[in-house]
């Protein structure tokens, strides 16, 4: 039968699934009449758009478009670029899936290749990266410690920040900027975003959420050149979030879920603009700080135990990570006698998350594309990566945390000097909650198995030769006696024998 003891509810989050799919872009571009004749293809900006993600039934469906915009000199030596857009929809397998479940989708690489067919066709092959991660909350019922209890138990406490909620919201935002020169812009040539909130409270079972997100918006002229144009979309919003109040902890980690950069006509009646439109995801998690006195182990004398155990996750600390980091590298173009840079974009970031005693690592590449104007005013197109590692400090011991940060570009600044040797800048911003955790196993029911033959163990005196290190509860358990027993019969107040000795106690 069941056993009747005490137990408490806690929220978890469980992951259904954490996997990397590709996505294969093809695409075949015949020009328009008013574009110039290709030359020379030069690179490509890739943007991935996720428009809708969720989980419905067993599936996890995906609704998205890769835009790839190509950089090309045409027959006049310009600086041109067209786009293709090449929509998906994916479906992924999710075992136990529930249209509750929160799915968060990221993409995570690109490896697109242009190549001209003729001058006036081109051919777009390649794949992105998506990482599609799903996870639920659920309840894990403790057996507490608390009250009189049917067996011996083996107390544990269980503290920290426990998990009070956790959902994914989307904002659809957009800003516009008025460009006093938009005559003398011609098209959208790739964009670049950064979201930072800046300010989250809470309230009963609202949360609101303050930020920004900037676009940095490069721009192709008429005359071939490069504009880069800087649009501040504001983040303002509140989300319903059951379960929370003034107590709780909350952490926001933004992301970018699509966007879409658009110029608008040149009228008479006003200058011309430049809009930027785009979808920001929220992953937020709250917590409430509790202490529940929970069984990690439990016996009887009387009767074997069938006791089912899971490992809850004590968040004993959360610390933010909110800081701008430089990453300096020197790039030599001296060979194709490089002037200057007209424009150096940060293609994807990889990095690895190192949590060591009192800090936590970051260590990876980035991955430029770079056009570089050379003393003939010819513009080459060059990729080049450069390995970076970023460390920040704690006061305290932060190995075994979770950390999963938002890296994301601020600035990048080049200068060349005379001799073709360049200096790339790059700001980084590195965004996130380091959640310091342990693991405490404890259990979450309790069954009754069969009975033991005790008939000889009454009055029975025990003599036990125990080892260092021993604990009492596992002679105890071993031997059918009682930790109390033991060390009332034994004169020590130790759980952890110090030395070896010999111990004399009856069985329960």
């Amino acid at each position: 039968m069941d056993a009747q003891m005490q137990t408490e509810k806690v929220l978890v989050k469980k992951e259904k699934l954490c996997v990397n799919i590709e996505q294969i872009v093809e695409n075949d571009v015949s020009l328009a009449d008013y574009y110039g004749d290709i030359v020379k293809i030069l690179g490509s900006a890739v943007t991935t758009n996720v428009f809708s993600a969720a989980v419905t039934g067993d599936k996890a469906i995906i609704d998205g478009s890769v835009c790839v915009r190509v950089l090309y000199v045409d027959s006049a030596g310009k600086t041109d670029s067209f786009e293709a857009n090449c929509p998906f929809n994916r479906s992924i397998d999710v075992s136990d899936g529930a249209d509750t479940d929160i799915i968060n989708v990221t993409a995570v690489s690109d490896q697109i290749t242009c190549r001209a067919v003729n001058q006036r066709r081109a051919e777009i092959r390649g794949s992105v990266g998506l990482k599609i991660c799903v996870t639920s909350v659920t309840d894990c019922e403790m057996i507490t410690a608390d009250g009189k209890q049917p067996y011996h138990t083996l107390e544990c406490k269980a503290e920290g920040y426990f998990l009070a909620g956790s959902m994914s919201k989307c904002f659809s935002l957009s800003n516009s900027n008025d460009l006093s020169d938009g005559a003398k812009i011609k098209k959208v040539y790739r964009c670049s975003v950064m979201p930072v909130i800046n300010e989250v409270r809470n309230i009963k079972n609202k949360l609101m959420i303050k930020g920004s997100v900037a676009a940095d918006v490069v721009l192709l002229t008429d005359d071939g050149n490069f504009v880069t144009e800087r649009v501040n979309v504001p983040v303002n919003q509140i989300a319903d979030m059951e379960g929370i109040d003034e107590d709780s902890r909350c952490c926001v980690s933004p992301g970018i879920r699509s966007v879409d950069v658009r110029l608008s006509p040149d009228t008479p009646q006003s200058g011309r603009q430049l809009e930027v439109a785009v979808i920001v995801s929220a992953d937020i998690d709250a917590y409430r700080k509790a202490s529940v006195n929970a069984v990690a182990e439990a016996y009887s004398p009387s009767c074997e135990l069938i006791c089912r155990q899971s490992s809850i996750r004590c968040i004993t600390d959360i610390l933010r990570v909110n800081e701008n980091y430089a990453v300096t590298a020197k790039m030599d173009f001296s060979s194709c006698r490089g002037q200057s840079i007209a424009d150096a974009a940060v293609r994807k970031i990889r990095y690895t998350v190192n949590a060591q005693t009192n800090n936590i690592q970051l260590k990876g590449n980035i991955h430029y594309g770079i056009v570089v104007v050379t003393s003939d005013n010819e513009k080459l197109f060059f990729e080049r990566i450069v390995d970076f590692e970023y460390t920040k400090q704690f006061g305290e011991n932060v190995a075994d945390c979770d950390f999963v940060p938002n890296v994301s570009v601020n600035a990048v600044n080049c200068a060349v000097n005379s001799n073709g040797e360049a200096t790339v800048s790059t700001e980084l911003h590195i965004d996130g909650f380091v959640n310091v955790a342990k693991n405490c196993d404890v259990i979450t029911s309790v069954e009754q198995g069969k009975e033991k033959d005790r008939s000889n163990a009454d009055g029975v005196i025990t003599v036990y030769f125990a080892s260092k290190g021993e604990r009492l509860w596992d002679i105890a358990k071993e031997q059918g006696s009682c930790v109390d027993f033991i060390k009332s019969a034994n004169g020590i107040e130790e759980d952890v024998l110090s030395a070896d000795r010999m111990l004399v106690f009856e069985l329960e």
